[in-house]
Order: structure tokens, then C-alpha cells, then sequence
């Protein structure tokens, strides 16, 4: 896990089954991703986003997952610590070969921010 506890805090989780999850995390305002990305109006970029949604897939399955294919990916809003500093990652994982696919959305009540579906395979050294 590359950010979690650094760019993102987990505070809690709903399982609906094993397969779909909705993570409720805090963006951690204080992280180096933010200090550059923009010094005083800090915003989440969209590879640390994509990131995120990989480490809770990780934490649905219970496997190191690296991205393999990204089918579709939007970003709908800017998500900010300073604007939306708590934001929910549901997470779809459905067995594939070698790994899963993934949907992935984050948002919060008011805001979707960022729509994910893509590949995400289980390291040869995992197998």
C-alpha cells in the first residue's frame, strides 16, 4: 500500500458481500501529494485517486492487486481535502483471470468525484 495512511485514512467500512464494499475514508490534508498538487489550493490528482480505489480493491480481496487496464476512467469533480476532506470509495471486484475486475467510485453525499472500471491482476509473485 503506496498511500494509504499517507494521502488517505480508511475510518471505516461497510461489506455488502465479497465482492462490494463502500469505504468511508478521510483525504489527509497534510500529505507531500497535496504540498505540490497545489501549493495552497490543494487538490487530489487523478493517478493518486486511481491509486486509492486500487488499495481498497486490495482490501476487498485481500490481495496484492497491481493495475493492469483501465477501461474507463472519468473524473467528474476535483476533490479537495480543504472542500471534501471525508469522501466514500465503493468498490466493485469481480473475479477474472489473473485477478479482478474492478468499478471503483468516489464521492460524497452531495459529489461523484472520480468513476473507475478497469483490470487489476494478482502479481506473479503472489500466485
Amino acid at each position: 500500500m503506496l498511500l494509504k495512511n499517507k494521502f488517505f485514512k480508511v475510518d471505516s467500512s461497510e461489506l455488502s458481500d465479497a465482492t462490494h464494499a463502500v469505504y468511508h475514508v478521510t483525504l489527509l490534508a497534510d500529505c507531500d501529494c497535496y504540498r505540490g498538487h497545489f501549493p495552497g489550493k490543494p487538490v487530489s490528482p487523478g493517478v493518486c485517486n486511481i491509486e486509492m480505489i486500487k488499495e481498497c480493491a486490495e482490501l476487498l480481496t485481500g490481495k496484492d492487486l497491481l493495475l493492469t487496464a483501465i477501461k474507463q476512467c472519468r473524473l467528474t469533480a476535483v476533490a479537495s481535502p480543504a472542500v471534501c476532506p471525508q469522501v466514500d470509495v465503493t468498490i466493485s471486484a469481480e473475479e477474472a483471470e489473473n485477478g479482478y475486475t474492478v468499478t471503483g467510485l468516489i464521492a460524497d453525499s452531495k459529489t461523484s468525484y472520480m468513476e473507475f472500471k478497469g483490470t487489476l491482476s494478482i502479481p506473479l509473485s503472489s500466485i
